[in-house]
């Protein structure tokens, strides 16, 4: 999160009131308990590695990922789930990569169908 936020050309507290208004216009809870935005100290300790107690939640990270322009914080986290972001080139990609397997499979079948009526059509002839 550290180096999306420096990458980001935004400052901290700008980061805090993008979330605050992504969030509010969702409808979504940045926080747990009582308040309702997410306050700049909070933030900065969702920053800090060294805090393992205070982390924000998957919607908070997301929240985040889309103030910030930046995936690279979802991705490190489905990383160790074994997943990543799938950009839209990237679905492109595996949708040409399915139809070219496909249409490769297809083709095998109609040779596959030749072949049989070529020996159906072999064997017809022999018999006449």
């Amino acid at each position: 999160m550290q180096r999306a936020v420096a990458s980001c050309g935004l400052s901290r507290a700008q980061v805090v009131d993008r979330m605050n208004a992504l969030a509010s216009d969702s409808g979504v809870k940045l926080t747990t308990g009582n308040a309702r935005l997410l306050s700049p100290a909070t933030f900065e300790k969702w920053l800090n590695p060294a805090d393992r107690e205070h982390l924000p939640s998957v919607l908070a990270l997301e929240v985040f990922c889309l103030a910030v322009g930046s995936v690279q914080p979802l991705a490190q986290l489905l990383g160790l789930l074994g997943c990543g972001v799938m950009t839209a080139e990237d679905k492109r990609l595996r949708d040409y990569g399915h139809v070219c397997w496909e249409t490769k499979r297809r083709r095998k079948a109609v040779r596959q169908l030749e072949m049989e009526l070529e020996d159906d059509l072999g064997l017809a002839n022999r018999h006449r």
